[in-house]
């Protein structure tokens, strides 16, 4: 068998943790000078002391002295960064079962840490939730590689949550970290960093910075061959441009992104392609075009789950609506409010907006008010979307100003425009 170096400082770290004296551990195997000197990495002991000295402390020496718990646990935080769910779920059994064998502190925080990871990718809110709070009372005691992995499962976590804005000031910690530190983590882990924050900049609008780490990431998933990762950066630039009204350089990355989808035969990107080029084509004014690529995206993600089929019928239901044709508008946004009472209301903003478009569509009730003001509004603040808390804020200011309300019109729009602006002038 072969012994590692370490020996001594893990059985005097399981001593210690059992509560058991020198004494109490060497009785009847060795006398308690001997053990000081082996957990002092003076001595060597031999392998039936090993064995014996682990049977009192209850441990399985093939896990302390190959050093497999460490083994395990890196193997699983690749197969989570990877996003292998399966192999994952099975890992995290192992491990948990026996995590402790984990005698290393780093190592300990580091499986601790990941444990958010897995309950994100896995949809286990409520273990995410506790998880998180756990983390958050060890954290000042985080530093080096601990402290980045801490700040990046932050983002994950606000990211989780639709809280975008705090997802993004993590994961700029998170880069600051690596800087900071000066630690040495591989370029895959670095660059899918820019990635998120990509991801996660374009989500609230700040589109220099999506603009930035996008092509950051592209460039790198470009040099080792990841198709699916650079169609998702040609999407999400396409989508900076877009905003910045550059629509043509806006069409040639969602075109780019289609031709990497086709080739690769990834349905659920192809669907994403079309819905954005859907959009591109709605701001163009080419509304038979934009309906076109919305029914596309549809039809592929019919077999999706509910968060994913619900863009394109909000996107249906908003193009008739724009147009004035309010009964094919009604029909998807029927179609909206049965799925997206499959919905949570604190995760989505769909299960609000199709009862907002009722009203549109089919007229005021005296509910509408309160709909904005008790439902809408306090998820867009909890959740930082600002933009879209401007679109709603007009949507009431004109239903205040259609009923004479002219002053609460006028403030109204007035908050409207002063988010907007901020948008404007990023």
């Amino acid at each position: 068998m072969v012994m590692s170096n370490d020996f001594g400082d893990k059985i005097k770290y399981y001593r210690v943790k059992a509560n058991m004296t020198q004494d109490e551990l060497t009785k009847g195997i060795i006398s308690v000078s001997y053990l000081s000197k082996i957990e002092a990495g003076v001595l060597n002991p031999t392998e039936e002391i090993r064995e014996l000295l682990c049977k009192r402390l209850n441990l399985d020496p093939l896990f302390l002295e190959n050093d497999k718990m460490h083994d395990l646990c890196h193997t699983w935080f690749k197969q989570l960064f990877n996003r292998e769910t399966t192999a994952a779920k099975e890992l995290f059994q192992t491990i948990n079962n026996n995590v402790d064998y984990i005698a290393n502190k780093q190592l300990h925080n580091l499986f601790q840490i990941h444990k958010l990871f897995y309950f994100i990718l896995t949809k286990n809110t409520a273990a995410a939730d506790q998880q998180f709070a756990f983390l958050q009372q060890e954290s000042p005691n985080y530093k080096g590689k601990v402290l980045f992995y801490w700040l990046r499962a932050s983002g994950d976590y606000h990211f989780s949550k639709l809280s975008f804005a705090d997802a993004l000031h993590y994961y700029l910690e998170a880069e600051k970290n690596i800087s900071l530190e000066q630690i040495h983590f591989p370029e895959k882990e670095e660059k899918d960093l820019y990635f998120l924050i990509a991801t996660t900049a374009s989500k609230i609008r700040k589109t220099y910075i999506a603009i930035v780490y996008g092509l950051d990431a592209l460039e790198y998933y470009r040099s080792i061959y990841n198709l699916k990762r650079c169609a998702n950066c040609h999407i999400l630039l396409g989508i900076s441009y877009q905003r910045a009204n550059e629509y043509q350089k806006s069409l040639e990355s969602y075109t780019l992104a289609i031709t990497i989808a086709q080739n690769i035969k990834d349905k659920n990107l192809l669907s994403l392609c079309y819905q954005n080029m859907g959009k591109l084509y709605s701001l163009l004014n080419k509304t038979e075009d934009a309906i076109n690529y919305y029914q596309e995206s549809y039809k592929l993600r019919e077999e999706s789950h509910a968060n994913k089929r619900i863009i394109p019928i909000s996107s249906l239901m908003k193009e008739y609506y724009d147009i004035g044709d309010l009964e094919n508008a009604e029909k998807w946004m029927e179609k909206g409010l049965e799925l997206s009472e499959t919905l949570s209301p604190v995760d989505s903003i769909y299960f609000h907006e199709f009862k907002v478009y009722r009203h549109l569509i089919k007229g005021y009730d005296n509910t509408f008010e309160a709909l904005i003001n008790k439902e809408v509004l306090p998820f867009l603040n909890e959740k930082q979307l600002d933009f879209e808390k401007s679109f709603y804020l007009k949507i009431l200011a004109d239903y205040y100003f259609n009923n004479r309300k002219y002053k609460l019109a006028a403030t109204t729009y007035k908050r409207a425009h002063q988010i907007l602006g901020r948008f404007n002038s990023d």
